[in-house]
């Protein structure tokens, strides 16, 4: 299994961002694929996304906080980010 890599709660807010911007820009101009924006690129090798997936850790015991992962395709970097307290 890929060993996540910390990343600061900054670069999940920034990636969400990212995302809700391509989101817009799409149903702005009405596009069609293959015409949609590009991912934002992994940042371990900055390789083009086909797919990005995000999801939350589930709970374990007497660890401080929420988590979340964050997958790249095809590269396979797999990161994580403290969500909430």
């Amino acid at each position: 299994m890929n060993t996540p890599i910390d990343m600061p709660t900054s670069w999940l807010a920034e990636l969400d961002e990212e995302a809700r911007r391509r989101e817009d820009e799409i149903v702005r101009f009405v596009l069609q694929q293959p015409d949609y924006p590009p991912l934002p690129g992994c940042p371990e090798c900055d390789v083009q996304p086909t797919e990005i997936r995000q999801w939350v850790e589930d709970p374990v015991f007497d660890v401080d906080g929420v988590y979340a992962q964050v997958g790249f395709k095809p590269c396979g970097h797999l990161f994580r980010a403290r969500t909430a307290v």
